[in-house]
């Protein structure tokens, strides 16, 4: 069993997934005849079983999928039978023909629509338990149906989100549930390859009525800098929500497990009398004596264990992963871990899996990480999107330092890709739309900024936030207001933590203080406490804005940008008209790069030239689908003349 899903399975004794559809005319809870019964114990595919403490599992099995779009395909009767069968993760751009419809920017593959339906039944004894479904990524423009019912909408292609789908599901035993999902992305969407579908996991989550809220655990160690090698204070605020119809004196007990299971420290107990439909959050500190620190070379990790009690029956147990470990920025010294000084050695990273294209597959992201930290990096920096729940566990595990990046764009579409997050970014959610942790007039930018904190808030890898990349690059329209904005992000990450320092991915205040708009918007990051990346700058733009700059504390979010061919040694220009095979020489050819960018060589010596340097990160650590760099374009069409390579 990968480790991944040593952490999200298990569940469901009897729960089923129908490979087929029962033929009915019946809008309402389809209850299975006879005939129809020992079809389905032909049929059934168990997904997992319940096991003591474990309350969620993969429901990636055994879906159905079309390719467009198909009016009322939502409703629970609707004749799916012959739509292709699936696992995911899927995505569905990667399987169409490489075409010059498309863009070079995003790999000259197709969005456009798709739907996605699951059929299962739900024992009886699952009568009166909580429900949750978790995305970790759709690409994009998602609408959840349950049995016909739209729960609600998601737009941005990279975060997580969840919905109660409890009263829209019929626990019987006999009754036939459908979960529907339509995605659509309407290219031009972004300026890399995106992929469309269902590309992450889907988890379901079953709870008893009361239980630890979904994203409930929240922990911290603000004393392990001074505390360490002695008594440790891990601070655990957890929320437990009460969904049954009585008033309930609730305990929550609270302890710290090591790697090998074993409890680390003394149970921490508190009980609280909570409403019915209520919800309560409990603050405790846990201690421990003398724990091992997570670090790039020894990544140790640790677990709450949270058990709520009700009438002496732990009715629902609870695991958050952690780890101890401390870190500083310095605008003298760069970056230390544990008080060890150290260069920041990233790479930035895009999503895709080259030939698998967007579908996030566990071994295939695990293979990456492994490749990036034999050859010497110790960070990533996941551009420019949120990352997966699966990268962060394979960081956590690994020992790989994380930045987190939110935005790509902000308000304004980039590079003339008019259906990017942008046009939702003010765009408040609505009534109706049952999303979890979203509210009604919660413009959607807000969402994803608390979002990208909420789910990966207890991840060690995870130093900093990024609240955005090149935000004034390609966007034109009005951008005066983005110091604005930058603000807003700021202040929506520091509500929901404090505990790691804001940054940006700049590319345009390395031209001096006359930029004025950029030097706003990296004001407000440093000011804010935040740490100012720059892109592509230079030595002497470096110490430039450093010696104006007193309270910036730099280091290079993106750096090089070299461009060449594995295994590729002839010396031929990119502008070559005989060059039909779209190559370029290895990296012993160090005149090949992007025109705003460096050598690897040159990047990586003025990085450890100057110990206030925090470090760099490459572009990119893999190889990734779009902007074919020297051959790019943002619009449809091949700007070699060419077409796509094969």
């Amino acid at each position: 069993m990968r480790p991944f899903q040593k952490k999200c399975c298990a569940l469901l004794v009897g729960m089923s997934v129908m490979t087929s559809l029962v033929p009915t005319t019946r809008t309402s809870a389809i209850p299975l005849n006879a005939e129809a019964k020992q079809k389905q114990n032909a049929e059934t595919v168990y997904v997992g079983f319940i096991k003591d403490g474990e309350r969620s599992t993969l429901f990636n099995q055994d879906w159905r999928f079309y390719k467009g779009d198909q009016a009322g395909a939502e409703a629970l009767d609707f004749n799916d039978s012959s739509w292709r069968s699936l696992s995911l993760p899927h995505d569905w751009s990667i399987e169409g023909d490489f075409t010059v419809e498309g863009e070079a920017e995003s790999g000259f593959l197709l969005g456009g629509t798709g739907w996605y339906r699951k059929h299962f039944v739900i024992p009886q004894k699952y009568e009166g338990k909580e429900f949750t479904i978790n995305f970790d990524g759709v690409y994009m423009n998602a609408e959840v149906f349950v049995n016909g019912k739209l729960v609600g909408e998601h737009n941005y292609g990279y975060t997580a989100f969840a919905f109660d789908i409890t009263d829209e599901l019929i626990c019987d035993g006999e009754s036939e549930n459908v979960i529907a999902v339509k995605v659509k992305n309407p290219t031009p969407s972004s300026r890399w390859y995106s992929g469309s579908g269902i590309y992450r996991d889907i988890t379901l989550t079953v709870t008893d009525s009361i239980h630890v809220s979904h994203l409930g655990t929240t922990v911290t160690t603000p004393e392990i800098q001074t505390q360490q090698g002695g008594n440790v204070d891990v601070v655990v605020e957890t929320v437990v929500e009460n969904e049954s119809e009585n008033t309930s004196d609730i305990k929550l007990k609270t302890t710290v497990v090591n790697s090998d299971g074993e409890e680390v420290s003394n149970p921490v107990e508190t009980t609280e009398n909570i409403a019915a439909n209520g919800n309560f959050t409990f603050k405790q500190t846990a201690v421990v004596n003398n724990p091992n620190l997570w670090s790039v070379d020894n990544p140790n990790m640790y677990k709450i264990k949270n058990e709520v009690i009700v009438n002496d029956e732990v009715v629902d147990t609870y695991y958050t992963d952690f780890g101890f470990r401390y870190f500083n920025f310095d605008r003298d010294t760069g970056f230390s871990l544990n008080g060890e000084n150290m260069k920041l050695k990233g790479v930035c990273m895009h999503h895709d899996q080259g030939a698998l294209g967007a579908a996030s597959y566990y071994r295939a992201v695990e293979r990456q990480m492994e490749i990036m930290k034999e050859m010497g990096v110790n960070a990533i920096r996941v551009t420019h999107n949120p990352a997966s729940e699966m990268l962060l566990e394979i960081c956590d595990r690994l020992g790989l330092l994380v930045i987190n990046e939110a935005f790509d764009t902000w308000t304004n579409s980039k590079n003339g890709n008019v259906n990017d997050f942008s046009k939702f970014f003010n765009t408040p959610i609505e009534e109706g739309n049952q999303i979890i942790n979203g509210e009604p007039g919660m413009s959607w930018g807000e969402f994803e900024a608390r979002t990208m904190v909420k789910t990966s808030i207890n991840n060690p890898s995870v130093i900093m936030w990024s609240i955005g990349n090149e935000v004034l690059e390609g966007i034109g329209g009005n951008s005066s207001n983005y110091s604005t904005i930058a603000q807003n992000i700021v202040e929506w990450i520091q509500d929901e933590d404090t505990t790691r320092p804001v940054t940006i991915g700049d590319n345009k205040s390395k031209g001096g203080l006359g930029n004025t708009n950029a030097v706003a918007i990296s004001d407000v990051v440093a000011n804010n406490g935040g740490i100012v990346g720059f892109n592509y700058a230079n030595e002497n733009q470096f110490n430039s804005l450093r010696n104006s700059k007193a309270n910036w504390i730099l280091y290079g979010s993106e750096t090089s940008s070299a461009v060449h061919s594995r295994g590729y040694y002839k010396v031929r220009n990119h502008n070559d008209e005989s060059r039909r095979d779209l190559q370029l020489p290895e990296f012993d050819n160090n005149a090949n790069k992007v025109g705003w960018g460096h050598s690897a060589s040159d990047a990586w010596k003025y990085t450890i030239k100057h110990d206030y340097n925090a470090g760099e990160f490459v572009w990119t650590g893999f190889d990734y689908i779009g902007e074919p760099t020297p051959w790019n374009g943002t619009g449809p069409g091949s700007v070699s003349g060419w077409n796509p390579a094969p």
